[in-house]
C-alpha cells in the first residue's frame, strides 16, 4: 500500500487530483497534509499543487515544521505542479520571494506583447529524453498550462521537456526525487493520468 500526502495550502486544485488518485488502479492511502497532520514520517510521496503565488506558499510551509519538511523533501520522491515546481528554485521576481533554494535557478514572468498573460491553455510539451515517468508520453503531447511565471533554469541536463509560449521555457524537470511539471496533469485528461499513474509507480 502506497502512502500519499497531497498539500493542502487552501488554494490549487486539490479535489481534482484527489480524484485522479483515486481512479487509478492502484492501493494508495491519501492523506491530506496540513498543519494538523503529524503523521510524515508514513508518507512514501508527496504532491504539491499548483495554484497561487509562491510567495503564499513558502508563507504556508513555514506554519509546518519546517525542517521536518525540508528534511522529507530530501528524502521523498515529490511531484510538484506549476507553482509548487517554483518553489524549489533560488527566488521568484513575483513579490521577491526566496524560495526554497533547492534547484539553481529563478522564477521569471512573461513581459512581451505579442502574447496575452497568464498563459492559460493547451500547449505542446516537446520532449528531450526518456524516462520512466513519461511512459505513455509522445513527444509534442498537449497538457494544460495556467501560468504567469516560468523558471530561468541552469540545471540543463535535469530538463526534460520544453514548451513555447513565444518564449521556449522548461516544462518538465527530473532531478532525484523531485519530478516538477510546470502544466497541470489534473486539468490534462489521459496524459494527465499517465503522469499521475507513473509517479505512484515510479
Amino acid at each position: 500500500m502506497l502512502n500519499i500526502g497531497i498539500f493542502d495550502f487552501g488554494s490549487g486544485n486539490l479535489k481534482s487530483i484527489i480524484q485522479i488518485l483515486n481512479n487509478l488502479t492502484l492501493n494508495l492511502n491519501l492523506y491530506i497534509i496540513n498543519k494538523s497532520f503529524n503523521n510524515l514520517e508514513k508518507l512514501n510521496k508527496i504532491i504539491i499543487p499548483g495554484q497561487g503565488a509562491p510567495y503564499g506558499l513558502i508563507k504556508e510551509f513555514l506554519k509546518f515544521d519546517f525542517l521536518k519538511i525540508k528534511n522529507l523533501f530530501n528524502n521523498i520522491k515529490i511531484l510538484g505542479i506549476c507553482v509548487g515546481k517554483q518553489i524549489f528554485y533560488k527566488k521568484s521576481n513575483e513579490l521577491s520571494t526566496k524560495c526554497l533554494n533547492y534547484l539553481d535557478g529563478n522564477v521569471n514572468s512573461f513581459n512581451f506583447k505579442k502574447n496575452k498573460i497568464p498563459n492559460i491553455g493547451w500547449n505542446k510539451v516537446f520532449i528531450l529524453k526518456k524516462h520512466k515517468l513519461l511512459n505513455g508520453i509522445k513527444n509534442c503531447d498537449f497538457f494544460y498550462f495556467s501560468h504567469t511565471f516560468y523558471i530561468i533554469n541552469k540545471n540543463y541536463k535535469f530538463i526534460y521537456s520544453f514548451s513555447k509560449y513565444n518564449i521556449f521555457y522548461p516544462s518538465i524537470f527530473i532531478k532525484n526525487n523531485l519530478f516538477l511539471v510546470q502544466f497541470h496533469p489534473e486539468k490534462s485528461f489521459k496524459n494527465g493520468y499517465k503522469l499521475f499513474y507513473n509517479f505512484c509507480i515510479w
